[in-house]
């Protein structure tokens, strides 16, 4: 069967395609923890047992998801070559795409993102999209509570783009609630197929090349086409200010498997965190930066090392610490930022980064003052013609690389070589922000028609958000740290992934965000003025 091409994958596209065919970048998990709420129903999140049944339950919201994003309804073919295309699907079987994996509790949902993420999508296979569902049933005390995780390729979406999915698709299943009778909804006995037809023929999304200009100007390809194309690897490395990215360096011959720690804050953490940031007239974002490079330069950048003397010997009395830097990405998405705004539900990766590549963190070294540094930052980044421009040609960089099949793969994989430690970052924080807001109550406590989560009727099912996530895999040449930061109902969840073979073990990461946690809520204790690294360490 041959599938219609929709269009050719576009450069940012075609290195996401890329990231997966050199196994170093696998997947992103958004979703969230519903409650499902009906009187007369206590046991019916229970009663769905395994894939059968939430496909049923779910097979028309998906198919209406399909009518507004024909993105999902597609694969990408030739994925090999110089150029591959984007292929309309006929069918999905929606049976295909659900994984039921049940947990005890909700703060066991981190075992669950770690599971997803070492999952590949293959994208040698025609007949599956690049996205797929995992549910996970809360098994004790709130037990009408479950995860819906959405698991996409970035070739077909952002974080921006999978909030409004996951959003939709609640919505759906109110909508759907609202109209049907119980039996019948979640029974679904009308639905003896699993599958669903293809019958848009909606285009899908442009690319952002295809909105914007974004090849790089004659100044980035004289500096940048040079350091990066052009110089050696041991020559780029000699030049470059010396950074921290990982105990151990990258390589191509270990697995590439994503270990995970995730952390929730409580409505009253978050509010704190929050408030904090106003005093001091700066974002969350900026607050969560400071906390993270604070906390890497304690965990990972502290050691003193004994000083060398002459006889060959080690003077361990007076030892000093090796100094590096720290490489900080920050995600920027397009999509209010180019001339033609892009919708927050158009499907698609409109992503760029801000990278500070000589952060430095000592012990006189103020929470605010960095907090303050990093805000101007962004703003600039964000808000002027050059820093547009230099976000654009951030990924426009990309359309220099070989057009020959293979060459974007060769490339790819030299960077294990070029860049130090084989990675370009030693931090990388993303937040999507604030969404999926819970619905108001009535003065008896129902929840009020909002169109979308809830209905007038009391007796109506109701699946409920009660906080949201966000996460991603591991990247071999990208950060050795990857926080993703997501808001939901006034919760904020963070959940980090690291290389597993970038750390001495798991305990590592654990203790960087433990650490992290820490240093958050010391600096932004009201009664403190100021908050310097040293207090950190004491």
């Amino acid at each position: 069967m041959t599938l219609q091409v929709a269009r050719a994958v576009d450069n940012l596209e075609r290195y996401n395609v890329t990231r997966s065919n050199v196994n170093i970048y696998n997947n992103v998990i958004v979703g969230n923890l519903l409650q499902f709420q009906h009187t007369s129903q206590k046991e019916f999140i229970s009663s769905l047992t395994g894939p059968q049944e939430w496909a049923k339950l779910l097979l028309d919201p998906i198919n209406s998801l399909l009518h507004q994003h024909p993105l999902l309804a597609h694969v990408v073919g030739d994925h090999l070559t110089a150029k591959p295309m984007f292929l309309r699907l006929e069918c999905i079987d929606l049976l295909e795409l659900i994984r039921i994996t049940p947990i005890k509790t909700p703060a066991e949902v981190g075992r669950v993102f770690e599971q997803e993420h070492n999952l590949p999508f293959d994208l040698s296979n025609q007949s599956t999209p690049l996205w797929r569902l995992t549910i996970a049933p809360i098994e004790e005390g709130d037990t009408q509570s479950f995860y819906l995780l959405y698991i996409f390729h970035h070739v077909i979406g952002d974080g921006r783009s999978a909030m409004a999915v996951t959003d939709q698709l609640v919505q759906q299943l109110n909508l759907q609630a609202k109209k049907v009778t119980n039996d019948a909804v979640f029974s679904n006995s009308s639905n003896a197929t699993t599958k669903i037809r293809i019958t848009s023929t909606k285009p899908i999304p442009e690319s952002i090349e295809s909105r914007i200009n974004c090849y790089p100007s004659f100044r980035t390809l004289i500096c940048e086409a040079t350091r990066a194309l052009l110089l050696p690897g041991f020559l780029k490395k000699a030049l470059e200010i010396k950074y921290w990215a990982g105990e151990f360096d990258s390589s191509l011959e270990t697995p590439n498997v994503t270990e995970l720690a995730l952390l929730q804050l409580t409505m009253q953490e978050t509010l704190k965190v929050i408030q904090a940031a106003k005093r001091h007239s700066t974002t969350v974002q900026a607050v969560l930066y400071t906390a993270s490079v604070f906390a890497a330069k304690s965990v990972f950048m502290s050691n003193r090392r004994p000083v060398p003397l002459d006889d060959g010997t080690y003077d361990d009395n007076n030892n000093h610490i090796e100094e590096e830097a720290i490489v900080f990405a920050t995600p920027v998405s397009l999509r209010d930022l180019i001339p033609n705004p892009i919708a927050p539900g158009d499907q698609g990766n409109y992503t760029s980064e801000f990278l500070d590549y000589n952060v430095r963190v000592r012990d006189g070294s103020s929470f605010w003052e960095m907090t303050a540094v990093y805000r101007r930052r962004i703003i600039e980044a964000t808000t002027t013609a050059r820093g547009l421009q230099d976000l654009l040609e951030h990924f426009g960089m990309l359309s220099l690389l070989p057009k020959k099949d293979g060459g974007w793969e060769s490339y790819m994989v030299s960077k294990v070589h070029k860049d130090q430690h084989g990675r370009k970052a030693t931090i990388k924080l993303s937040n999507i922000g604030r969404g999926w807001e819970r619905p108001k109550t009535t003065s008896d406590g129902h929840v009020a028609d909002s169109g979308g989560e809830g209905g007038d009727d009391g007796a109506t099912p109701r699946f409920l958000i009660k906080d949201g996530v966000f996460s991603q895999s591991s990247g071999v040449t990208a950060s050795a740290l990857t926080m993703s930061v997501a808001t939901a109902n006034g919760v904020l969840t963070i959940s980090t992934t690291w290389q597993k073979a970038a750390f001495r073990g798991r305990s590592r990461g654990e203790l960087f965000m433990s650490e992290f946690k820490r240093i958050l809520f010391e600096a932004i204790e009201d009664e403190k003025v100021d908050y310097m690294f040293k207090d950190a360490k004491s």
